[in-house]
């Protein structure tokens, strides 16, 4: 049995992409070597790859808005709270720090609150309350 990585997928033309953070590059490289570290450091620090993040929100969209995958009070508050960690997980990977947590999760969870409600007005104020952490999205 080979002792290879299996947490690489070679994928041609010595292109790799890395089965922990998603990053597709060229391990000769020293600036690709560079950046897959960099993203490795973001994973340590609780920040979820991009394709992970945007699969988590699509599902929990997805049971928010579809009222047949409403099993009960209780998946709605879990796909709130999967919608609301996606969004601080991409926060974590760009550098918010971490006394932000309540604050940003309770902005969080009021706009996804309103959102569930359909409550417009609710939801353009706590719309405005998020341009707080723009800069982290």
């Amino acid at each position: 049995m080979k002792n290879e990585d299996s947490t690489i997928i070679r994928k041609g033309n010595g292109i790799v992409e890395c089965r922990i953070c998603g990053l597709n590059f060229l391990p000769e490289l020293q600036e690709d070597r560079e950046r897959h570290e960099r993203e490795h450091l973001k994973v340590l620090a609780g920040g979820l790859p991009y394709e992970v993040r945007e699969f988590l929100k699509k599902v929990a969209w997805e049971v928010i808005d579809n009222e047949d995958l409403r099993e009960s009070p209780e998946s709605i508050e879990r796909a709130k709270r999967a919608l609301a960690f996606a969004y601080w997980s991409r926060a974590i990977s760009n550098s918010i720090p971490e006394n932000e947590l309540q604050p940003y999760m309770s902005a969080h969870f009021a706009w996804l609150d309103a959102t569930a409600a359909g409550d417009e007005g609710e939801i353009e104020k706590t719309s405005e309350a998020l341009k707080r952490w723009n800069k982290y999205g």
